[in-house]
């Protein structure tokens, strides 16, 4: 009897070391996010997983499908997270090539139709700031954590 708790002991620890591994998840970073290029914007995955959205809403394979939390946290490194990693000059649709219009195309798209009906902005400085330009100017191309938003200003150009 006591061979036997034992053994059913280990099967439960084992069962549940396993399911609690299948539960883990990537978690959105939660600092703000600045995406760099010519023009830098800044990002919240707070502010879009608050509304509801979960990754696979802007995260997505080669194949279009989109990637839920467990298939980022089984990426090796969050390189493949980053839209350029596909979508650059080799990429077959020649609309798709560049990183503003991935990142207008999809933002602006959603931000317009809006999310359990609260719609997001779509002028140029509400992603746009000076802090991002700042920021971005100063860094490698990557996504990093942006500084504590400032009143927001347009870019020249923009």
């Amino acid at each position: 009897m006591k061979k036997t708790m034992i053994a059913l002991a280990m099967l439960l620890a084992g069962g549940l070391s396993l399911s609690m591994t299948d539960l883990q998840a990537a978690t959105a970073p939660a600092q703000e996010l600045t995406i760099k290029g010519k023009k830098p914007a800044q990002f919240s995955h707070a502010k879009h997983t608050a509304l509801g959205l979960n990754c696979g809403t802007c995260h997505h394979d080669a194949k279009h499908q989109p990637l839920d939390e467990k298939a980022i946290a089984g990426l090796a490194n969050g390189d493949g997270l980053q839209c350029a990693t596909c979508h650059n000059e080799k990429f077959g649709n020649a609309k798709l090539q560049k990183a503003m219009d991935v990142f207008h195309g999809r933002c602006k798209t959603c931000h317009t139709a809006g999310v359990n009906g609260k719609k997001g902005p779509t002028a140029c400085t509400a992603c746009h700031t000076k802090a991002a330009a700042a920021l971005g100017q100063k860094a490698a191309p990557a996504a990093t954590a942006a500084p504590a938003p400032t009143k927001k200003k347009a870019i020249e150009g923009c």
